[in-house]
């Protein structure tokens, strides 16, 4: 599974989750989340808030998750995640729209700061 899904999945797991260098997604806490077996269901328009700070710090319980979901050893969990982070980052400052699905999208706007749009987040 791919880092971005993983994250995606702690997210919602956990309701909140930092992007080292990014900022830190979270779900408002009125939300009340549907159980894993309902299909088709969607979060409220507003639902998922994004603080952008260029400090934050890795989010260790994202890097076990990574660990326990793809069963490789920690380091290299971190790797993968401090490689997503990298190329998100590059990806942005370019001024590209970064799409990540069940989420939405962030963007870099002209104060140097990061935008985010809610997208069409299915619970996954």
């Amino acid at each position: 599974m791919k880092v971005e899904q993983l994250l995606v999945q702690y997210l919602y797991k956990n309701k909140t989750v930092s992007i080292q260098d990014i900022g830190s997604f979270s779900i408002s806490p009125d939300v009340v989340l549907p159980a894993e077996g309902d299909k088709d269901t969607s979060l409220p328009e507003g639902a998922i808030r994004f603080s952008f700070d260029k400090k934050t710090l890795a989010d260790e319980g994202l890097i076990d998750y990574i660990k326990e979901q793809s069963g490789k050893i920690r380091p290299l969990a971190a790797s993968d995640l401090e490689s997503y982070t990298i190329l998100t980052r590059q990806f942005l400052n370019i001024g590209k729209p970064l799409f990540i699905e069940g989420l939405g999208t962030l963007q870099k706007n002209q104060l140097g700061t990061l935008d985010f749009t809610q997208g069409p987040s299915s619970i996954i």
